[in-house]
């Protein structure tokens, strides 16, 4: 049948729709709330996470209609979520970023405070815009060493500015450097070359981005730099497990209807002080975490278990990533009200009494939206 059934219709309205209301609205509050980058910085970022965290709520929203399930296991995030934390993930296709915004939503205020370490095709996309107001970094595959080193100084700068003005606290990386069907002919040449051991499910990681991060948020002792930032202090190793290791893309898992089995995500959490500083050392230690990481998948393809006496747990925020959504939408419509597009946030009763009640009055050529309107508006409605 060429026409698609009425459910792939609805749900692929609410997923152009929602994207509308989203996209639109992030950009347009950033654009609107500009200055308070410059005049009050906390309060701007404070802002950008609440918005940020929503927009994850709304990819939650796409795979909890679908019944998409995440079982998590290994250590518990629970004590860092307001650590600074450098996240390492595994990455087997388009799905992996939107199991991990699905994952981190649901841990408090880690979602809103997140850096996202993207291939550079990303920010040719929606959320790549997005993206950009937030503070993400985006890489590309240098060809030469002077492109790779000089990308590695942008994003040392982009790194200390974002992550200490931009009060981020999480880095997320996938050091594999792309998809596993895409780099795993390249990586087990390179093991084959060096003596290493030929991995299947994963690759051996890109060391260069790793390493930068970890140089540059936390300073080795002795360094006049170890007390001008927020230090790292935590490394999560993450690992995405597949049914059957069929990594499916993004858009099949959206359109799923609750016929993807569970999929597992594995944490291990390492002291920063714990990984040794130097190259050599630095290079065997996330090796091995890979071929670790080879192991679990393969046992876990075969007997449908990661490692010995696993306990897993489901950690879902259903309704809020809802209400997330509902706070986008409720925006747009307010947004696009009155003959500027600007007016309807004092038209639209329910942000109307969210701002603390101000009395309405007509709209005039001359009036333009109040600053701090926006702010309650946005703060309140988030909270």
């Amino acid at each position: 049948m060429l026409f698609p059934g009425p459910y792939y219709v609805i749900k692929g309205l609410y997923f152009v729709f929602s994207q509308y209301c989203v996209v639109s609205v992030f950009i347009t509050l950033h654009i609107l709330l500009l200055p308070l980058r410059f005049t009050a910085p906390a309060l701007y970022w404070k802002i950008d996470a609440l918005l940020f965290k929503a927009s994850l709520g709304l990819v939650s929203s796409w795979f909890y209609t679908e019944g998409v399930t995440l079982k998590e296991s290994g250590d518990s995030l629970k004590d860092i979520y307001n650590d600074e934390v450098l996240l390492l993930c595994n990455h087997q296709s388009t799905a992996d970023i939107g199991v991990m915004m699905q994952s981190m939503y649901s841990k408090g205020p880690t979602a809103g405070h997140l850096i996202w370490i993207m291939d550079h095709v990303f920010r040719l996309t929606h959320f790549g815009w997005m993206s950009c107001f937030h503070g993400d970094f985006f890489l590309e595959k240098p060809r030469t060493e002077a492109k790779r080193n000089e990308q590695m100084r942008n994003m040392k700068e982009h790194i200390r500015s974002a992550y200490s003005d931009g009060m981020k606290k999480w880095v997320v990386l996938f050091p594999e450097g792309g998809f596993l069907c895409n780099m795993r002919p390249s990586s087990q040449r390179y093991a084959n070359q060096h003596g290493l051991p030929i991995l299947n499910n994963v690759c051996l990681p890109r060391l260069v981005a790793t390493q930068t991060i970890i140089d540059e948020l936390t300073p080795k002792e002795g360094s006049s730099d170890l007390k001008k930032c927020r230090n790292l202090k935590w490394i999560v190793d993450t690992t995405i497990a597949y049914p059957r290791g069929e990594a499916p893309n993004g858009l099949y898992l959206i359109f799923s209807r609750g016929k993807f089995p569970p999929i597992r995500v594995h944490y291990r959490v390492f002291d920063i002080k714990s990984v040794p500083r130097d190259e050599e050392g630095f290079k065997n230690w996330m090796y091995d975490r890979y071929i670790e990481k080879e192991a679990m998948l393969e046992r876990f393809y075969k007997t449908g278990s990661l490692v010995d006496n696993l306990t897993e747990s489901i950690d879902t925020d259903v309704k809020g990533a809802f209400f997330s959504v509902l706070f986008y939408v409720v925006m747009a419509v307010c947004f696009s009200e009155g003959d500027s597009g600007l007016y309807g946030l004092q038209k639209c009763s329910k942000i109307h009494h969210l701002s603390h009640g101000l009395e309405e009055s007509q709209p005039r050529p001359d009036m333009l939206i109040n600053q701090s309107d926006v702010v309650m508006t946005i703060t309140h409605a988030c909270l």
